[in-house]
């Protein structure tokens, strides 16, 4: 006789044996990848390094027994475990999916998934701001600088590049609470500078006026700049306003044609780029823009500096050779483009004399989008006014603070800190500094 077995019995077992397959072979096929390299090694792309492969036998008796040796191995093993880039983009594409969540550090999806940096919105909300003592310090400083090369010929103007946050408000989340806003850097600099008539251009605000009336994107869906179609559009604007306040001449120019399409270029997608998917993006269109520059470089300045954050880097490229001939950009004032972070052999810039050399430039362009004005034009106004003043002997308290602003994830602890401390956050920044100094 045949003995019954229900269906549903079989079936039941047969899945639990085969569930216990495949949990075996998850467990042990990242172990067999990493041994013998079966699947070619998935590339991630972002602001993170990981640590170089394991050496498992470089051991000391002192990195043996301070644990450095242990937790360094540690690391290295889950940096390079078998698949782990595979299981990584995996992860990410579930919460993206799903919940709209991002892992790329300071980046955040907001309403129909427009990409943000967190930093544009601490900014736009006033989280960001510095305070007015530090800013009036600072403001001064810049003014007088400014003076001192309008003597000697040279021309210092200030430019406000455009940001996302304030662009785009209506796309940011609401637990940012991004209709709830207090006094910004940016509102504040305004202020002060037109009651001392020093000469900006407000970027910021030209393209809000541009936004409804605008043929293409002026910031793309998956980036953190100006688009470039938006940067073609702030060349008119810009060229206007250094011909009136320098009294120089700019070549005339006009854009050629304009391109659409929905393969990102350049800076368009350097967000999504980040976001390490399975899945592509849903594709969305850019324009494109070619600028045509004329013949008439007659009566521009012979040598131009530009100290500016990444947003200028695009302008430098396809815009600057036309417009300027050749210019000099110092990258967040700090290094020589393009010899940048991004190079094996950065090319810091050289400040040993930075008044004399400042001064042998007929035009200088201090430039810089919302996110980046806590930084103070890192530290320019600064360095500059001590420049003129060789005796002055900076304060150390002031010091440690400057570099609280200038340091990314410092400055964001820092904006935390206040919050929860119920402080201003030039209170708790200069707290810190004091704290740090021993004071």
């Amino acid at each position: 006789m045949y003995s019954f077995v229900p269906f549903g019995t079989v079936s039941m077992n047969s899945l639990k044996k085969l569930i216990f397959a495949l949990v075996i072979l998850v467990m042990v096929l990242p172990m067999v990848q990493a041994e013998f390299k079966f699947f070619p090694k998935k590339k991630i792309t972002g602001f993170f390094k990981l640590t170089p492969e394991p050496e498992p036998w470089t051991v000391s008796k002192t990195t043996w027994f301070n644990s450095t040796y242990q937790t360094g191995l540690s690391t290295n093993l889950e940096d390079h475990i078998g698949l782990r880039n595979y299981f990584f983009i995996l992860h990410n594409q579930y919460d993206y999916s799903l919940f709209g969540m991002t892992h790329a550090l300071g980046f955040i999806s907001g309403k129909d998934r427009m990409l943000f940096e967190e930093d544009y919105i601490k900014e736009y909300t006033g989280a960001s701001f510095i305070g007015k003592k530090s800013w009036d310090k600072k403001i001064a400083r810049l003014n007088e600088v400014r003076q001192k090369l309008k003597a000697s010929g040279t021309t210092l103007l200030l430019i406000f590049e455009p940001g996302k946050a304030s662009f785009y408000p209506e796309y940011i989340p609401e637990h940012y609470q991004p209709k709830i806003r207090t006094l910004t850097n940016y509102d504040y600099l305004k202020e002060k500078l037109t009651g001392l008539s020093f000469p900006f251009l407000d970027l910021n605000r030209d393209f809000l006026e541009m936004k409804d009336t605008s043929r293409y994107p002026l910031f793309p869906k998956y980036g953190m700049h100006w688009s470039i179609y938006g940067m073609a559009c702030a060349v008119n604007p810009m060229a206007d306003f250094i011909r009136r306040e320098a009294g120089v001449n700019l070549p005339s120019f006009k854009i050629a044609k304009i391109t659409v399409s929905d393969s990102l270029r350049y800076s368009d997608n350097d967000i999504g780029s980040l976001l390490n998917l399975i899945c592509p993006l849903p594709k969305v269109k850019a324009a494109y823009p070619e600028l045509i520059f004329g013949n008439d470089t007659a009566g521009r300045p012979k040598s131009v500096l530009v100290i500016a954050d990444s947003y200028y880097a695009t302008f430098e490229d396809h815009v600057a050779p036309g417009l300027f001939g050749k210019d000099t950009y110092w990258y967040y004032n700090s290094k020589v483009y393009p010899h940048t972070i991004e190079s094996d052999n950065p090319v810091f810039v050289d400040k040993s004399n930075l008044s004399e050399t400042l001064e042998k430039y007929d035009l200088i362009l201090l430039m810089s989008s919302e996110i980046n004005l806590h930084s103070g034009f890192w530290n320019f106004p600064d360095e500059a006014w001590l420049s003129f003043h060789p005796g002055v002997q900076e304060d150390s308290v002031y010091i440690m603070e400057n570099k609280i602003r200038n340091s990314r994830e410092w400055f964001r602890f820092m904006i935390d800190k206040a919050k929860k401390q119920h402080k201003t956050l030039e209170q708790e920044i200069r707290n810190d500094a004091e704290y740090v100094l021993g004071i």
